[in-house]
């Protein structure tokens, strides 16, 4: 860094940074893969500050704080009138993928089955039709996760 000219380690990372069009590396990826790449070291601090002069929305955009996920409550009408369907995949590595469907209005579970995959269209509207089999009809609204055809 010392015997490196100003400009010319400013250049370096701003075309670290052109290499990363989404803006998804740090201070600190920049200045690895930089001494990776170039076999130059520079400071956390002086890549930081590059990055702030030259791309401040990109420390806006990777904040923690800026992630954050749209919740709605949920406020069902009553018993039956929504219910969700998901299926579990922390078992799936194992051999036991689970799919149940719950009723949003009670909490209760319908339904849950450990079944071959629970990603197959068939095996879940199979599923789904027991499900409202033995509830005797279905729900006015169905929140199902985890399907594909």
């Amino acid at each position: 860094m010392k015997t490196l000219d100003p400009k010319e380690a400013e250049q370096l990372v701003l075309d670290q940074m052109d290499r990363d069009p989404a803006r998804h590396q740090g201070p600190r990826v920049i200045r690895h893969k930089l001494a990776s790449r170039t076999g130059l070291h520079l400071t956390r601090d002086f890549c930081a500050n590059v990055m702030e002069t030259h791309d401040a929305d990109g420390f806006a955009k990777r904040d923690p704080t800026a992630k954050r996920i749209h919740r709605e409550p949920k406020v069902p009408l009553g018993i039956n009138e929504r219910w969700s369907a998901d299926g579990h995949d922390k078992l799936y590595g194992i051999g036991f993928p689970i799919w149940a469907i719950v009723d949003d209005g009670t909490g209760r579970w319908l339904d849950v089955w450990v079944v071959p995959s629970n990603r197959m269209g068939r095996t879940i509207a199979y599923l789904f039709l027991c499900a409202v089999e033995d509830a005797g009809g279905k729900s006015l609204l169905i929140n199902c996760k985890n399907y594909s055809s």
